[in-house]
């Protein structure tokens, strides 16, 4: 007798990015996933199911059915579907989707992310530092936005060390430069795509000392505390 298992696939290099089309209504950016292969018009993004409620509400012929766990794209007479599949993405199985193969999607540049963006933090960057960022993400075709979060992620995780129990003292010299404001002549603003880190950053802003540090809004603390991580990767991991 022979027992089948479920497939799991193996582990995917996925990372958040920012995506665009001329489809999607002026100045529109959409978020995705992308598995770091090279870029080019046949590669498409894919799609959480909460990403495709948002592209759902930019397009109106895209519709998710629930009863096929499966995006519908109505055009014309024409009906196209995209079907679930399982991936592993930041350790859990996944479904994603991958709307519009090729539409000849497009990764949006850093600069032209909207300020506004719900899932974006804006910080301050030196030139060197951000030089070597933005070389990294166009080796890599990602845009720098989504390549900076890659960073912070493996940064931080690195610093856990995959600890089962939260420790946050090797972020100790982060804090101490966070919480006094970290100098940066000629830096460069910057937005970065918040993740899954941003849990640890925030626990990390409410165990800085200063009260001036202390009463600024949460959004600024967290800045705060990315830049002075930004600026010590650049530093060890760069060396600029």
């Amino acid at each position: 007798m022979s027992i089948s298992t479920p497939h799991i696939p193996a582990q995917s290099a996925f990372r958040r990015i920012f995506v665009t089309g001329p489809w999607l209504p002026a100045g529109a950016i959409a978020t995705g996933y992308w598995n770091g292969k090279p870029w080019h018009t046949l590669t498409y993004p894919m799609f959480s199911r909460a990403d495709v409620q948002r592209l759902c509400e930019l397009l109106p012929n895209l519709s998710f059915v629930e009863s096929r766990n499966a995006v519908r794209h109505v055009e014309g007479s024409r009906t196209e579907w995209f079907d679930a599949e399982p991936h592993i993405v930041d350790g859990k199985l996944t479904d994603l989707y991958a709307v519009g193969f090729g539409w000849g999607w497009q990764l949006a540049r850093h600069d032209t992310v909207p300020a506004t963006h719900r899932q974006s933090l804006h910080v301050m960057v030196r030139t060197a530092a951000l030089e070597w960022m933005q070389a990294l993400a166009d080796e890599d075709h990602v845009a720098l936005c989504a390549y900076a979060s890659f960073l912070l992620s493996g940064y931080i995780e690195q610093r856990l060390e995959c600890r089962r129990r939260l420790d946050l003292s090797r972020f100790d010299a982060v804090l101490a430069i966070a919480s006094q404001r970290l100098s940066l002549p000629g830096a460069v603003r910057i937005a970065v795509q918040s993740s899954e880190w941003i849990a640890v950053v925030d626990a990390l802003t409410y165990l800085a000392d200063g009260e001036e540090f202390n009463a600024l809004p949460l959004q600024a603390r967290r800045e705060r505390v990315i830049e002075a991580m930004l600026d010590q990767l650049a530093r060890e991991a760069g060396g600029v």
